[in-house]
């Protein structure tokens, strides 16, 4: 039981801004809004983009991947700026804080969104997902100040468990709404997929609160000041990364890897709803299910990393990756979502964690904001790319099937690049 348990104030705390924004992934991000904005918010037969000399038409699954891509870009652009300037000024916690509880006030403005108002809605989502994102990085880089190298493997899981289990719960009362609408006084599905967003903005402020008390501060770095504004493409930048040359290898497997991950978890709602005909509840039971599986498989590959190498463990999660990819493009059925849906969400949390634990061990602690800043260009541009890549290859081939597919080399060249990274925990 111990090791379900945080060990210090700073340590739950920390798990519990993952138990908070994971009712935005599950929620918002994989289950209801791209659900709701496909057959709600925008029009049946699709929108026509005016681009000056170029006229692109688009249908929902596909402006939906050029949206997450959107967000995305604009947090990866300005990470590594953004981590190295909070660790020069001591800052970590209080930027952390302010995305956090901005991310959470946009989503509760979701809430607003009907049919056809499909820029505000886009507006809304690019905010909070841009304010989720990069509150990561800052959640990210305090792995080694609050556990020992050899805790990291264990409270990384552990994290990555608690969002599964909060982001579950949340998930499993917007599934007992939706089912029964009028037990919370409301009449169509439509009403309360407006309710869900506003509880989510509000569960993720609220378990964001310990994060303000406990959460360690930092002192500034003692630096050179001609050396504390530096622009995101500065050299100076850019060779502390390359002065660690296992991280900045684990930074571009990350990159290749993290793009079929990504492109599942955001897409696949879409793929269900769009390509196989499953109904809003349906697959909320699915990824509900994802998520309660999610957690034993989080802590249970945290052990085996700690046993048998991270690294190892790692690697044999990305070949179940590739198994499940072959599998995802012959489904025909909801009982090949559901099956798919499970086999994921056993791996998912334990891919992600020992991701983020592995790195955490190959970068300087003083610099763990900026490093996790380069790592969320591994992460971030990864997410924008994949989906990106899976919106023009749906829409050149008219199905999502080719697209899926593609997600086999991101994964198979992550992997081979993560093979070469040493792993001396």
């Amino acid at each position: 039981m111990r090791r379900l348990l945080p060990s210090t104030k700073a340590q739950w705390a920390w798990c519990l801004y993952d138990w908070a924004n994971s009712a935005f992934a599950t929620s918002i991000l994989a289950v209801l809004f791209p659900v709701y904005f496909a057959k709600v918010i925008m029009p049946s037969k699709g929108m026509t983009l005016d681009l000056g000399l170029l006229r692109w038409t688009t249908q929902a699954s596909s402006l939906w991947g050029y949206t997450v891509s959107t967000s995305l870009f604009c947090v990866a652009v300005i990470a590594p700026w953004i981590g190295r300037w909070a660790d020069l000024h001591g800052k970590r916690r209080p930027l952390f804080l302010l995305l956090a509880f901005s991310g959470a006030a946009t989503t509760t403005l979701l809430a607003t969104t009907g049919p056809g108002t499909v820029w505000r809605a886009l507006v809304c989502f690019i905010g909070a997902y841009a304010c989720f994102s990069a509150s990561e990085i800052f959640y990210n880089a305090f792995l080694p100040h609050i556990a020992s190298p050899s805790q990291q493997d264990w409270l990384s899981g552990l994290g990555y468990a608690y969002g599964y289990v909060g982001g579950g719960l949340l998930l499993a009362v917007h599934l007992m709404w939706l089912h029964e609408p009028r037990w919370i006084g409301l009449e169509t599905t439509h009403q309360v997929i407006r309710l869900a967003f506003f509880t989510v903005g509000l569960w993720w402020g609220f378990f964001t609160l310990p994060c303000l008390l406990w959460l360690p501060s930092q002192a500034p770095r003692l630096i050179d000041s001609a050396s504390t504004a530096p622009s995101p493409f500065t050299a100076a930048l850019w060779k502390d990364l390359w002065a660690h040359p296992r991280a900045a290898t684990m930074v571009v497997a990350y990159f290749f890897y993290n793009n079929g991950i990504q492109t599942v978890i955001t897409m696949a709602s879409v793929y269900g709803a769009t390509e196989l005909g499953l109904s809003t509840t349906s697959l909320t039971g699915a990824f509900l299910m994802t998520q309660w599986i999610a957690f034993p498989g989080a802590t249970l590959m945290a052990g085996a990393g700690e046993r048998f190498g991270t690294r190892r463990v790692l690697l044999i999660s990305l070949a179940l990756w590739c198994g499940m990819v072959l599998f995802a493009y012959g489904m025909r059925s909801s009982l090949h979502f559901w099956i798919l849906a499970a086999v994921v969400g056993f791996i998912l949390g334990g891919s992600q964690s020992l991701s983020r634990s592995l790195f955490s061990r190959l970068i300087p602690g003083k610099k763990s904001t900026e490093f996790f800043g380069f790592f969320a260009i591994g992460g971030k541009f990864s997410a924008i790319l994949g989906p990106f890549v899976f919106g023009v290859i749906r829409d050149v081939f008219g199905t999502p099937r080719p697209a899926i597919l593609s997600l086999a080399v991101f994964f198979l060249i992550g992997a081979a690049m993560l093979a070469t990274v040493k792993d001396n925990a």
